[in-house]
């Protein structure tokens, strides 16, 4: 499985790649780097409290690459914040053989530069799929296999309308590997200032009913600092 790090170093060499055909003309920035920087996306204190979530880390991601053309180097460092959320669930209420409770209930606000270059903006994460957004934004789970897209949703992140997929499909618990069957709730990246946010939740499918209005609850209330 690739890493979270692996997957966001590939979104961003993906967009600095996509002006192939004209990245010979980049204006190079000599020995320093050409940075892209990101200002976090968080979930505030009041719906955690009403979800029951709790902050795991926000933390900087830092990718760094470099590209070469017409002889010279341009190094480009591009700065990602990941905000983690999690809530325990029993899983011996689910009938699931897994001993005492287990932080199931994942919830990822991901806030990424969009970087600019020649004067057109590409996405980092536009070209990702589902399953590699799932695995870059949550750490609980591993190997997901078989999504199926189920259905959608209209909702505003940070502000702005976006569509939200639903998911389902199977993943293996980290701790302890079982596979479990798993929603998942991934928002298409929204515009907020100049970066993007984009938000994935995930939990047991069993707890569909409970855990839905809770990711519902902090995608709309994402708040990012510009």
């Amino acid at each position: 499985m690739q890493t979270r790090r692996t997957l966001l170093a590939l979104g961003a060499s993906a967009a600095i790649a996509s002006t192939a055909g004209c990245i010979e003309n980049l204006p190079f920035a000599g020995d320093g780097p050409m940075t892209f920087t990101a200002q976090p996306a968080t979930v505030p204190e009041s719906a955690l409290d009403e979800t029951g979530y709790e902050q795991q880390e926000i933390k900087e991601v830092v990718v760094e690459e470099t590209f070469e053309a017409g002889g010279q180097s341009q190094d480009v460092v591009v700065t990602n914040w990941q905000a983690e959320y999690d809530r325990a669930v029993d899983f011996g209420d689910l009938g699931i053989p897994v001993d005492g409770r287990q932080q199931a209930a994942v919830f990822t606000a991901l806030a990424t530069p969009q970087v600019s270059v020649l004067g057109q903006t590409f996405n980092p994460v536009a070209d990702m799929s589902s399953e590699e957004l799932a695995e870059m934004v949550q750490d609980r789970y591993e190997g997901l296999e078989n999504l199926d897209h189920v259905g959608e949703e209209s909702l505003e992140v940070a502000g702005e309308s976006t569509t939200v997929g639903e998911l389902e499909g199977e993943a293996s618990l980290i701790d302890g590997g079982l596979s479990v069957e798993l929603t998942l709730h991934i928002a298409e990246a929204v515009e907020a200032g100049e970066d993007l946010i984009v938000a994935v939740g995930g939990y047991p499918t069993e707890l569909r009913d409970e855990e839905h209005p809770n990711i519902v609850t902090m995608m709309e209330a994402i708040e990012h600092e510009e």
